[in-house]
């Protein structure tokens, strides 16, 4: 007696009416001539209207002769049909074998599903992060504890946390440094840091692993450093956007345009015009993404500067 195989097609799950038929011991013609006898008395049914393909899915496949013979694709519920029809210790294995066969898949992917809303994005991270190290800085917690804290939060996700004076910068770039390095500039002309770090924000926690670092600074500070693999990551994610205009972080848009002049973007036909920013153009040109009251109307509302949208427009000091 063969194991069934739950078989995914069109976003589905089914068992192949062979396999059916070799589970049960029935003659696998004989098989498709009542699954097609179940169909027809449901297509005649005119006080139920079955949807059939909630059944059965007709397909087909070649045999060893290479001759195309066909077949059917049962759901869940037409194994629950068919194993109606069996009597005795048949019928009672095949609904033992159908229904831990779907109810495993079925558990494999809620698990799936809790499992990936459930782990929160590098930018969660950083959120509790700086909430405790304020306090740990309100409770005048030592230099040792805090990187103590670091290392707990971020060497289980790969990322390295490193004291600020042992720390060796080479091969490694903040964000502003990626943004020079890709091309993504504010309207003002300077490497829009804040829009790459809603870019990195929005990779996956794997993506790290091996590619950043923290580096504590102060009291309640704490930076970080990525490699080359994250620079790439970076340029994948503009170019299969199509290097957008706009770039989404939680309730606010950042503005970008790209400089003709960066080496990693050769072709720029998937560039929409206005984005695209000569180097030697004038600034004065391009009207600043943010007005004086608008920036005024934000300062203040974002916990630090560094979590504010007018930050390049406003405080920015490096």
């Amino acid at each position: 007696m063969n194991e069934l195989t739950i078989i995914k097609y069109n976003g589905g799950a089914y068992i192949d009416s062979r396999e059916v038929a070799v589970f049960i011991g029935k003659d696998h013609r004989n098989l498709l001539r009542d699954i097609r006898g179940y169909c027809e008395i449901m297509r005649k049914s005119n006080e139920l209207r079955f949807e059939l393909i909630n059944f059965f899915v007709e397909s087909s496949y070649v045999d060893s002769r290479g001759r195309e013979k066909s077949c059917f694709l049962l759901t869940k519920k037409g194994c629950e049909l068919c194993a109606n029809k069996l009597s005795g210790t048949k019928g009672v294995l095949f609904t033992a074998a159908y229904v831990s066969k779907f109810n495993a898949m079925e558990a494999a992917e809620r698990e799936a599903e809790i499992k990936s809303h459930a782990r929160p994005r590098l930018s969660e991270f950083n959120t509790a992060v700086k909430n405790v190290l304020n306090g740990m800085s309100q409770a005048y917690v030592a230099p040792d504890g805090v990187m103590k804290f670091l290392c707990g939060v971020y060497e289980p996700l790969g990322i390295e946390v490193l004291p600020f004076h042992e720390t060796d910068y080479i091969g490694y770039y903040n964000v502003t440094e990626i943004a020079a390095k890709v091309g993504v500039y504010s309207a003002s002309g300077r490497p829009h840091g804040h829009a790459v770090s809603a870019i990195i924000a929005g990779l996956d926690n794997r993506a790290f692993m091996g590619h950043a670092m923290v580096i504590p600074y102060g009291l309640v500070g704490a930076t970080f450093r990525y490699d080359s693999f994250i620079v790439e990551a970076v340029r994948n994610w503009l170019a299969e956007n199509k290097f957008p205009h706009i770039v989404p972080y939680l309730d606010f848009d950042y503005h970008v345009y790209y400089h003709r002049q960066m080496s990693l973007f050769d072709d720029f036909d998937d560039f929409d015009d206005d984005t695209i920013l000569d180097l030697n153009d004038d600034l004065d040109d391009y009207p600043d993404d943010y007005t004086a009251e608008e920036l005024d109307e934000m300062c203040g509302k974002f916990g630090d500067c560094d979590e504010c949208p007018g930050f390049a427009y406003c405080c920015e000091s490096d």
